[in-house]
């Protein structure tokens, strides 16, 4: 089996975040590094919250259906 993987940078504010968690988005949608544009559930980036927000280069993986994977931090 085949998957897909996009790389892409996040920088959400601690606010922003919190509004993520508190269900206010259901959905995040990033630009991957070579410009194709990938939505995801936002409860996929709780793991990676911070006081300060999340920053970072994350990579996503999707499998053939564009079913979620895994969501890792660089």
């Amino acid at each position: 089996m085949g998957y897909k993987v996009f790389r892409f940078a996040i920088n959400l504010s601690a606010r922003e975040c919190q509004e993520y968690y508190q269900g206010h988005y259901t959905s995040l949608k990033v630009m991957s590094d070579v410009g194709k544009t990938v939505m995801f559930p936002a409860r996929h980036i709780r793991p990676f919250m911070t006081n300060s927000g999340v920053r970072g280069i994350f990579k996503l993986y999707l499998d053939e259906q564009n079913k979620f994977i895994k969501l890792e931090k660089q």
